[in-house]
């Protein structure tokens, strides 16, 4: 079929997607996720929170399109430390120096669940950038 315009090469199909890639949707189900646990998170305890916070985190660098990895490694952190220095400042009320011993504690409480969500997001990256090198060669 000779090129006419409007229409792009040939006219043959793109090729199917192979394997288990995300589906185009699921940008803001991954961002609400990210978002979402951390808050039903901090009224379970401390070692749940962690827990439930790390769990997200890699589930959405397990879900979201690689292009799209650029925000979620950095995001799941941020809302663990939005939360939980929410969560202390709301629960500070007075002068400046509570909220100032406020902020403190809520990063001395936020460190380990950020650290562990950027470590288990980054260990998803750097897995799915593995596997998707390996089966390039193949």
């Amino acid at each position: 079929m000779p090129h006419t315009p409007g229409t792009h090469g040939t006219g043959h199909r793109a090729a199917a997607r192979t394997g288990r890639e995300p589906r185009p949707g699921t940008t803001g189900r991954v961002s609400v996720l990210i978002l979402v646990t951390p808050l039903l998170g901090m009224f379970l305890g401390e070692a749940v929170f962690t827990t439930a916070c790390t769990a997200a985190a890699a589930l959405a660098a397990l879900r979201v399109r690689p292009a799209g990895l650029w925000w979620v490694l950095p995001a799941a952190p941020l809302a663990v430390w939005a939360v939980c220095v929410g969560r202390e400042l709301f629960d500070a009320s007075g002068d400046a120096t509570k909220q100032a011993v406020a902020v403190a504690q809520g990063m001395i409480t936020a460190f380990p669940a950020m650290a562990l969500t950027l470590l288990a997001a980054t260990a998803v990256a750097l897995l799915r950038r593995a596997r998707r090198r390996r089966y390039a060669r193949v």
